[in-house]
């Protein structure tokens, strides 16, 4: 840019920054006269005072700018001057990077003096740098400053004399006596120097200190040769010692193998003893519960016989006097047609639109009857077969399934007026001690277990939150068992589960009218009522304005309520829990999961973060049957956990407690082969350069761990990835 441009440039930024702070009233005048006065610029050339100029509006500086400019004026002289022609150019750059924001000058750091001691302004530059990151510089740099002039002398290389310069600095800012830390430093360099304050006074103090320190010597000799002799008496001792303590050991052993082979015989045979007799026991037991299941069964099938035996004589009445009143509904219509009834009707019709209304009753009258007639049989039937309709032939009354008969009536308004049981749950009723209601929860999970269900490792933890009423916020990766987790909790406590998925508008929590003027009943009505677990899923990638009406249900206790749109005010059920889950912190979106919301403070606030990550233990009881597979697995995992590492980001393509079960059922049902189970789970998706990166890692973690599980599997897995290294990544 030429210096015109840049001044011309920096001018309408003035004009610009003048409609804000006539302050900067001061720089339009300084440059206006050194623009009119180009001899005047003591800077010599445009584009440094433009440059300059710049900067200190760039520094946010509060103070006087015409003591700027002076002391800018007398820094850029004393440099040039101390400069060399040879180097002007340098000392104008460095000037310039003086007046960056937070930089030496504006720190009130420079000293001319300091800078005369570089012949390389970079280098002053660079350590001034360094000084200024040191927390607290600014209390010991005047000392610094002064003892760098003095310790000058004694470097030769301006590299080595700026470190120094850098620890020195670093030292005063800590020392609290920054005289004496001077002198400290001063005397260190000197020293370093070859030269040493030495005295007559101070030779002879050494000497003696040298003599002292010979006796001492001697003594010390004399302590350690006695030393030795009593180690060597110990040592004797200590074997006479170990050599009678494992013979007696070793007696001691002989008797307890002995006794502890008496114990075992005797131990076997109560065992036995007492297992014959509960085996005796079942057997009484087990004959005894059959005869009494027989008895029962007996009398069930005779109490069964005798209903079956009312029922079908009940129906036989039902279906004649069914078989009747059909007769008699067929004659009466037979009648009305025979009468011309209706035949009079669509004539005068044809005459006199007026006489609609009473085709409009005739029609009303037999769809009455027709109903009449449906609803008196079905009473009887449906009572018998349910499902089933009475169907006349021939004058005799048959039974035939019938599709259900649509109601037009609201079904669901109907089941949600009805009066909640506000009973509470035992595990969540606090009256009883939370200990007693845990013991029974960790009984029935160990029961579970013992069947073969497998428990996350945070499964304990979130069970208490949803205990607690303390609304849990599950973090963790996608596939590692969230979803899976929040069923087994609502089925250990027995609450209904209703996944609302995640929160888009207000109406998915609330509701809303209809234009019939209904009521559409949302599932969170439901828990909120009746009572259950209400599960958040994908929670970070609701509508945050949405979201937030959830605070209305996580505030106000036990005694809390709310009125939904249809204008019904529900108090909230002692069984009603919340639980949300999702990918992120509720920060935003991240690389992995980009659509992801920022939720809330006040929402966030009200839930308890806790984080679900990959449990190896889950995972290796799916794969417990295929070892070789987990083994595998867990190396892959390390490989992807360490490209996280060495790339600052959440690898892509994970393996998932997800992707643990579906390897499973592909190996238990034989439907797909290693070959094609390793493409589909760990290759596909994934960046050749990502996929090199975890082979080289596993290849490294087989080679230190020789005896570990899934080698043949991960010969599988170099061999595609290097077939894709060669294509050129085509797959």
């Amino acid at each position: 840019m030429e210096d015109t441009s840049k001044l011309t440039y920096v001018m309408g930024r003035l004009r610009n920054m003048l409609r804000k702070d006539d302050r900067y009233n001061a720089f339009s005048i300084y440059l206006s006269e050194i623009k009119r006065s180009p001899e005047n610029n003591p800077f010599g050339d445009l584009e440094t005072v433009a440059e300059m100029v710049d900067k200190i509006i760039d520094s946010e500086y509060m103070g006087s700018f015409s003591k700027v400019f002076d002391e800018c004026e007398k820094i850029y002289g004393e440099m040039q001057a101390l400069s060399g022609e040879e180097k002007q150019t340098v000392a104008r750059a460095v000037f310039l990077r003086l007046l960056d924001k937070d930089g030496i000058y504006f720190s009130g750091l420079f000293s001319g003096q300091l800078y005369g001691c570089f012949s390389d302004p970079y280098l002053y530059l660079w350590t001034m740098t360094e000084l200024l990151k040191i927390k607290g510089v600014e209390r010991g740099f005047w000392t610094a400053v002064s003892a760098a002039v003095e310790a000058r002398a004694f470097f030769t290389d301006e590299r080595q004399f700026g470190a120094w310069l850098i620890y020195a600095g670093s030292r005063l800012a800590m020392a609290e006596d920054t005289g004496f830390a001077k002198n400290e430093l001063l005397t260190d360099v000197r020293r370093s120097a070859g030269i040493y304050d030495v005295s007559e006074a101070g030779i002879a103090a050494a000497e003696e200190s040298v003599r002292t320190v010979k006796k001492m010597l001697e003594e010390v000799r004399g302590d350690i040769e006695a030393l030795t002799k009593r180690t060597e008496s110990f040592s004797k001792l200590a074997e006479d010692c170990e050599r009678d303590v494992k013979e007696r050991a070793l007696s001691e052993a002989a008797k307890l193998r002995q006794e502890t082979s008496e114990c075992s015989l005797k131990i076997k045979k109560a065992y036995e003893d007492i297992l014959e007799g509960e085996r005796r026991s079942l057997q009484f037991d087990r004959d005894k519960l059959l005869r009494e299941i027989f008895d029962s069964a007996d009398s069930k099938i005779r109490e069964l016989k005798m209903v079956a035996e009312s029922i079908r004589s009940s129906t036989a009445g039902e279906l004649y006097r069914i078989n009747t009143e059909a007769s008699k509904a067929a004659e009466r219509a037979a009648a009305m047609l025979q009468s011309g009834e209706l035949k009079e009707i669509m004539e005068d019709l044809r005459k006199n639109e007026d006489l609609v209304e009473k085709i409009v009753r005739v029609e009303n009258f037999s769809r009455q009857f027709d109903e009449e007639k449906t609803e008196g049989n079905a009473a009887v039937i449906n009572r018998v077969i349910p499902g089933a309709m009475p169907q006349q032939t021939d004058g005799a009354v048959q039974v035939r399934a019938a599709a259900a008969v649509p109601v037009y009536e609201n079904p669901v308004s109907e089941l949600y007026g009805k009066q909640p049981d506000m009973s509470i749950n035992f595990y969540l009723n606090e009256a009883v001690p939370f200990e007693e209601r845990m013991a029974q929860l960790t009984q029935r999970k160990k029961t579970l277990e013992s069947e073969g269900e497998i428990f996350h490792e945070r499964f304990g933890d979130i069970l208490t939150a949803v205990i607690e009423d303390s609304n849990p916020y599950l973090i963790g990766p996608s596939g590692c068992g969230k979803t899976y987790l929040i069923g087994q909790i609502a089925g250990m406590l027995g609450l209904e589960c209703l996944d609302v998925g995640y929160i888009n508008e207000e109406y998915d929590l609330i509701g809303f009218q209809t234009a019939s003027g209904g009521y559409n009943y949302p599932a969170f009505y439901r828990a909120y009522k009746f009572g259950g677990i209400v599960f958040c899923d994908e929670f970070d990638n609701s509508n945050s304005r949405a979201a937030v009406k959830l605070n209305s249900f996580m505030a106000g206790g036990k005694e809390a309520s709310y009125c939904f749109p249809n204008g019904e005010r529900v108090k909230r059920h002692p069984n009603f829990r919340i639980i949300a889950a999702g990918n992120t912190a509720g920060s935003g979106a991240d690389r992995n999961y980009s659509t992801r919301e920022k939720i809330e403070e006040s929402v966030a606030q009200r839930f308890t973060a806790m984080y679900v990550n990959y449990d190896n233990r889950l995972e290796g009881r799916i794969l417990e049957k295929y070892p070789e597979w987990f083994g595998f697995a867990c190396a892959f995992r390390q490989a992807t956990d360490a490209y996280s590492r060495a790339n600052d980001i959440l690898a892509p393509g994970i393996f998932t407690t997800r992707d643990a079960a579906s390897i499973k059922k592909y190996l238990d049902h034989n439907s797909f082969d290693n070959k094609s189970i390793m493409e589909y789970e760990f290759i596909e998706t994934k960046e050749t350069d990502h996929l090199a990166f975890l082979k080289n890692s596993m290849e490294k973690f087989y080679s230190e761990n020789s005896e570990a599980a899934g080698r043949e599997l991960f010969g599988i897995f170099a061999e595609r990835v290097d077939r894709l290294i060669e294509n050129g990544g085509i797959r």
